[in-house]
């Protein structure tokens, strides 16, 4: 935390890891066990707000819960710093964040459960048991990207 409910709120599109995985789809995010202090938790929301130049419009969460299961998003993609940086050109109205680490991965459609889960993470990537899938998958709702769609709109002019 605080990154782990940014993921499942769509703040955070790029996920840096410093390792590539040839992995796509679902993934299941789950925040670590360390509770982030204040002053980290206003530093990474400062962060946000520069990069997408909307101050008090993103909807930062209300609380960054420890050691929870707190939504999924679709990893579509896994890029290394150099096609990552050249995503970041192409792309640079959509106010794309910054990051130094050697892969990072493209988060899209972020969902979060209604009520995080009480969960313990795996190291790397890890299978979510089945029975746990099967019994939050209906707590899942989309989360709404309409302020992101202002940041580049107003990028744009």
């Amino acid at each position: 935390q605080p990154w782990a409910s940014l993921v499942v709120e769509g703040i955070k599109r790029f996920e840096g890891r410093s390792w590539p995985t040839e992995y796509r789809g679902r993934l299941w995010i789950a925040s670590a066990a360390r509770v982030p202090h204040d002053e980290e938790i206003a530093a990474v929301e400062n962060q946000y707000k520069e990069t997408y130049h909307q101050g008090d419009a993103i909807p930062f969460p209300q609380a960054y819960p420890p050691s929870a299961l707190l939504g999924c998003v679709d990893m579509v993609d896994c890029l290394d710093q150099e096609a990552f940086q050249g995503y970041r050109t192409q792309h640079s109205s959509e106010c794309v964040e910054d990051s130094e680490s050697p892969y990072l991965f493209v988060c899209q459609n972020p969902r979060k459960l209604a009520v995080p889960q009480k969960a313990k993470g795996g190291h790397k990537l890890w299978n979510l048991p089945p029975r746990t899938v099967s019994t939050v998958k209906s707590g899942l709702k989309p989360v709404s990207q309409q302020w992101l769609t202002e940041a580049r709109r107003r990028n744009q002019t």
